[in-house]
């Protein structure tokens, strides 16, 4: 079986597709990182001042009088505390882990990287039955299950190193930009930072493992990524529609739940009184689950069909 995997490691190696994919994965990777560096370069509260105008400074006494509005600790001086809050409003954001973990660089790093594996996996099974060469690896391996799942290990090896690495360098990365500029961070947020590249590697590498297991199904690159479309558009026809409730089976609510933590929607159909609250909540754990029946379904019809469909 080690044989069988090192010689899918080498075909992946050998498709330009999937070297294509990684390559762009790493290059966007680049350019999330330095985006989030430099949109959070702080001016001076002088320049902030210079180019919004009065405006700033009176948001700033505002906040002082009134604290608690702006979400500011009302013990001792808030006036530095406000002004970084309204340079904030001014786009003069500084450098948040916690920000850039739950709305900004770190979800679209693992967004990014799903769809790039996703493609890899499919673009890698999907060469197999367009070439024909499937019929050929069966010569030399008639076993199929052991060929099957050397292919599976193999994208899932390449999605989950591929996430790993680029995902531990983009948190730290952040974190030795945030120690560069003396910004002290909130309690546990490089933690749960490494935490989110952690669960975000697992994430990549399933999609690889999704985009595999479907291709392999339906035997065609085009086939599987039709159906993803289809499957996306129609849940977004689907909520725009009103059936709100359709928010909790689609992939984007539970993919922010997984990755986040917890994922908030609004079902107002349910509500007839005023003090009917129409917040609904996804939490991780549902959406591990959600993620884990839906990977198993796939594999499992991925292989049952291999081992008895006829190979052309």
């Amino acid at each position: 079986m080690i044989a069988l995997l090192r010689v899918e490691l080498t075909r992946l190696r050998w498709r330009r597709a999937v070297l294509a994919l990684a390559g762009l994965g790493v290059a966007v990777s680049a350019v999330i990182f330095v985006a989030a560096v430099v949109s959070t370069q702080q001016d001076s509260l002088d320049e902030v001042v210079r180019e919004y105008g009065s405006e700033v400074t009176r948001q700033i006494d505002d906040c002082a009088r009134h604290p608690r509005r702006f979400g500011v600790d009302p013990d001792g001086d808030p006036r530095p505390a406000c002004e970084l809050v309204v340079q904030g409003y001014f786009g003069n954001q500084p450098l948040d882990l916690v920000e850039q973990r739950e709305r900004g660089s770190g979800p679209a790093l693992v967004a990014m990287l799903s769809v790039l594996m996703l493609l890899a996996g499919t673009t890698f099974a999907g060469h197999d039955w367009n070439t024909g060469s499937m019929s050929n690896q069966l010569l030399f391996e008639p076993r199929r299950v052991r060929v099957w799942l050397a292919k599976l290990l193999a994208v899932g090896t390449v999605a989950g190193t591929l996430a790993a690495v680029v995902l531990l360098a983009h948190w730290t990365g952040l974190y030795a930009v945030a120690s560069a500029r003396d910004l002290v961070q909130p309690e546990h947020a490089v933690a749960a930072a490494y935490k989110q590249a952690v669960l975000g590697t697992l994430l990549v590498g399933a999609a690889g493992l999704l985009g595999y297991g479907l291709t392999m199904l339906l035997r065609s690159t085009v086939g599987t990524l039709g159906l993803l479309l289809g499957a996306t558009v129609s849940g977004a026809v689907a909520v725009s529609a009103g059936v709100e409730s359709a928010e909790r089976v689609l992939p984007w609510g539970n993919f922010a739940a997984f990755v986040v933590g917890r994922y908030d929607y609004y079902v107002y159909s349910d509500c007839f009184t005023a003090e009917c609250n129409p917040v609904r909540h996804i939490e991780r754990s549902g959406a591990a689950v959600y993620f884990l029946v839906v990977l198993a379904v796939v594999l499992a019809a991925s292989v049952a069909s291999f081992r008895v469909r006829d190979v052309p």
